[in-house]
């Protein structure tokens, strides 16, 4: 699953919402901590997992369903074949929001069950007559379900206009929604073969894991879709998908591949279509396993819900604008995150579906390894594109979530499957993605390949747990994984190293380094110990790096070929801070162009994440960005604009505001000159996506000549939409509807709801969200709830209303609850409304999100939630306690806001 959830969007720095990257805050606790969380150096919870009886499994299920999109509800009926491993009169099997009609236990003679249904546990038992000796028998279930109009189990997603209106199926399982529609054993480690016949209206298309076996007449109105036996795999990889769809398919090798969209829509998946090819290949030479199913279809659901992706063996479900291109429609940032979203879908197909975790605890062994390998891949195939730099915002936002005391590790104990909703965010992603890069790193890339083909060889069709993949990766390589593998998934936490001293002699200097935690609050004085991989080289050409494994607080010494200044984490390809006393730091500021951009992007990240805790004075980060020369590397500027946006929101409703967005436009104004508004020949792909960053940031730092261009070229756009380029479409509706008076919200809301087509619309409802003024951002609100937008757009409008105005978007959820709760998924249930309060910077907002938390969020699910509050608590505390250091420094440097501009709150 590629996770671009409303539980990740939460707190999302403003820069990152403007550009639909949602991303978490980079802020955390230090105030107080909640009363919910745990010593880090204490495991979540030591009870067991609650899991299904284990004297009855599954073998294979032949499934016959008959949705009714109308009436949002289903018919149907299973026949499992089961396993009895020891005798039992009863049968217990997950069903959630499921009416069990009749079961039948085919014996001689059969038995009907008595059915016990048991909501709170999500789970069905069938209780019989007499007992059932140990063997293979068939069991039959009548059943009725319900369609959600949530991402979450059989969902319908709705589309085109009032007056034309459409509909398409599909399904989302994972973690556990198979059980919603089908009664299963809905547990990872319970693999089984899977047989789906559907009725289908007639002029309608289905699709699911396996390619077409049989369609037969089923009524007047209706076929009978059969399709063909899956291989054994887990119920949540389970798909099924049918409307008014179209292909756009080729044939690769033994592989039929297929884009599966909304009639008229299959051609925008050309680029989709194009990468997978590539990849596919890429990917079965490099696990040493060909894909194993005879197609892979990649369906364009219009929508959205708390991810954008869900890898169901063969038959992938894609957010439309997680897929499909459209030239007139799609900026360089759209095509790019396509490729990369394909790649981490197409990584899973191997990495968790041929292969699966024995349990939800291990999920990071999916998730992690999908999102390093969507990097390793995007980089085989476009290296120009910088993905490795691009990534490391993301790395950094776990890094951020990963130094507060609400921190989990990587490898998270979790006792009831539901719960494992909490596991989908930034640690199990992200850095999990980071454990396995500096792994890599470590053992080098050819060693660490034959370990993971070694891994794929063994365990196919199968489940398997971290450890298992530990032993072939030191098998492959001949030295120790586990050790260090462990302190960084069984432990949480970010190692903070430290170079305590710096002595130079000849051509070699000799550096101490010290290791402790890095942390925002009271973890940092957890005594934890990592093995860490420590690189060091001089700055300049040629410089080799040294490297060892330190770990612990006692003094470690690397020699290093060359003379100072020395960088550590030389390509920031290990999981640490890097803290160097002042006059280094200074050396190395003053060579920054020097160095090479990764080093350049870890200097930034780890400068200001330092200034934030106290451990250096935050101005740090602002005399070093003054060093960035205009041809730095793309990702480091964009790292500059996402940092000057994040400082922009501590000073929101403050006087001083003014004179920041002087500065960080006397900053960005000059690159921007230099990028312009347009594409030029030859221009890098990176480029494209800095011009869209700048534009969006010029735009909320009030930059005049930027305002009146986006205006500019709004009006023209409604006088002729083809005046508007895709590559700077988005840019220019965000930065004309910040600033947008009535008339020309008006304007966009009457294109948004004319929009026909689903991205457009979405493109332009998004816009609509960023408009400022609060009597604006209100009626946004109000539009978000009502039926012009589709659900999944009006959530993004009212997080993207947070960014602009957190305490309006907060009252309104609180009045308008049990609308919003309707609205979410499994993945946005918990978390959703507390993201909005996360982002204010009122600090009476603290208490209020704890009351609300304490009395709305089950203690069981409490995870995310209570990293919010740490969020909130540490930005109100950077607020309060860091930013008078940049007002200082600000007014050293002369720097005075233009007396027209105004903040907008």
């Amino acid at each position: 699953m590629n996770l671009n959830s409303l539980s990740t969007l939460v707190c999302a720095a403003v820069m990152t919402l403007l550009l639909g990257e949602f991303l978490p805050m980079e802020r955390t606790s230090g105030l107080f901590t909640p009363a919910a969380a745990q010593p880090a150096d204490q495991p979540l919870t030591t009870a067991a997992p609650i899991q299904l009886p284990s004297n009855v499994v599954p073998e294979h299920y032949d499934i016959f369903v008959r949705p009714d999109a109308g009436s949002l509800r289903f018919d149907g009926s299973v026949r499992i074949t089961v396993s009895v491993r020891e005798p039992t009169s009863a049968i217990v099997l997950n069903a959630a929001d499921l009416q069990l009609k009749r079961a039948v236990l085919r014996s001689s003679p059969e038995q009907l069950a008595a059915i016990a249904l048991h909501p709170e546990q999500q789970t069905a038992t069938l209780t019989f007559g007499q007992t059932i000796e140990p063997g293979t028998y068939e069991v039959a279930i009548d059943y009725e379900g319900r369609i959600s109009e949530n991402a979450d189990g059989l969902f319908v997603a709705k589309y085109g206009s009032p007056e034309a209106p459409k509909r398409m199926l599909a399904t989302q399982f994972e973690p556990v929604s198979a059980r919603r529609f089908v009664p299963c054993w809905d547990e990872p480690a319970r693999k089984a073969t899977f047989s789906l016949s559907v009725a289908v209206p007639k002029g309608e298309v289905a699709v699911s894991n396996m390619p077409v076996e049989e369609i037969a007449e089923l009524d007047g109105e209706r076929h009978r879709v059969r399709f063909q036996r899956s291989p054994k795999m887990s119920s949540y990889l389970l798909f099924l998908g049918m409307g008014d769809l179209e292909r756009l398919e080729r044939t690769v090798g033994s592989t039929k591949l297929a884009v599966v969209a909304r009639k008229g829509s299959a051609s925008k998946g050309q680029f989709a279509l194009d990468s997978a090819e590539q990849l596919l290949g890429y990917f079965n030479g490099y696990f040493g396993v060909p894909y194993p199913l005879p197609k892979l279809d990649m369906i364009a659901v219009p929508g959205g819900g708390g991810f954008s992706a869900m890898e169901n063996w063969g038959a992938i479900l894609y957010f439309e604008n997680a897929l499909l291109v459209d030239p007139a429609l799609s900026p360089e940032s759209a095509r790019q995150r396509v490729f990369v979203v394909v790649a981490h879908e197409m990584a899973h197909q191997w990495f968790g579906n041929l292969v699966t975790m024995q349990w939800w605890d291990d999920l990071w062994l999916n998730e992690g390894f999908a999102s390093w390998m969507e990097n390793k891949a995007t980089d085989r195939f476009h290296p120009e594109w910088m993905m490795w730099l691009q990534s490391e915002s993301g790395r950094q936002r776990a890094m951020r979530q990963d130094a507060k005391r609400t921190t989990h590790p990587v490898i998270q104990p979790v006792i009831r499957g539901d719960q494992a909703t909490q596991s989908f965010d930034e640690i199990t992603y992200r850095k999990g993605q980071a454990v396995i890069r500096m792994l890599e790193s470590y053992l080098g890339p050819e060693a660490f390949r034959r370990g993971i083909r070694s891994y794929m060889q063994r365990y196919p069709y199968q489940n398997a747990i971290t450890d298992d993949l530990w032993a072939e990766l030191e098998k492959a390589a001949g030295q120790p994984v586990k050790p260090i593998a462990d302190d960084f998934t069984r432990q949480p936490g970010v190692p903070l190293i430290s170079v305590q001293d710096v002595k130079a002699a000849g051509s070699q200097t000799t550096i101490t380094l010290r290791q402790e935690r890095f942390g925002v609050d009271d973890s940092a004085r957890d005594l934890l110990v990592w093995r860490t991989p420590v690189s060091a080289a001089a700055i300049g050409v040629g410089m080799l790096p040294a490297a060892q494994v330190i770990a612990g607080p006692s003094p470690s010494f690397i020699s290093v070929p060359g003379a100072l200044p020395i960088k550590i984490n030389v390509g920031q390809t290990a999981y640490y801070r890097s803290h160097y006393p002042q006059e280094a730091f200074l050396a190395l500021a003053e060579r920054f162009s020097l160095l090479l951009p990764a080093d350049q992007l870890g200097l930034l990240y780890d400068s200001w994440a330092l200034g934030e805790a106290g451990l250096t004075p935050l101005t740090d980060y602002l005399a070093l960005i003054r060093k960035a020369p205009p041809d730095a590397d793309s990702a480091v500027w964009r790292q500059i604009i996402e940092t000057l946006m994040s400082i922009d929101r501590l000073y929101a409703r403050q006087a001083e505001q003014t004179t920041f967005r002087a500065f960080a436009r006397t900053t960005l104004a000059p690159l921007l000159a230099q990028v312009g508004w347009d594409t030029r020949p030859k221009e890098p792909d990176i480029r494209a996506i800095l011009r869209e960053d700048l534009l969006n940031a010029l735009g909320q730092f009030g930059e005049p000549a930027v305002m009146a261009e986006a205006r500019r070229r709004f009006d023209a756009f409604v006088a002729d939409p083809k005046s508007l380029p895709a590559a700077i479409r988005l840019p220019t509706l965000r930065v004309a509807a910040l600033s947008a008076d009535p008339v020309l919200y008006g304007t966009m809301h009457e294109l948004a709801t004319k929009a026909a087509d689903p991205l457009e619309k979405d493109q332009l409802f998004g816009a609509l969200a960023l408009a400022e003024d609060p009597a604006l951002a209100r009626r946004t609100l109000e539009i978000a709830l009502s039926n012009e937008p589709s659900r999944a757009t009006g959530l993004r409008m009212i997080m993207r209303v947070a960014t602009g105005n957190p305490d309006l978007a907060w009252q309104f959820a609180l009045e308008h609850l049990d609308a919003l709760n309707a609205r979410l998924d499994a993945l946005q249930r918990y978390d959703f409304v507390p993201s909005l309060a996360a982002q204010s910077t009122t600090p009476h907002r603290l208490g209020e999100l704890r009351r609300f938390i304490d009395e709305n969020v089950p203690a069981e699910f409490r995870q995310s939630a209570e990293r919010l509050y740490a969020d909130l608590n540490f930005r109100l505390e950077v607020k309060t306690e860091r930013l008078p250091q940049i007002t200082q420094w600000l007014a050293a440097q002369g720097i005075v806001p233009q007396a027209a501009q105004v903040p907008r709150q």
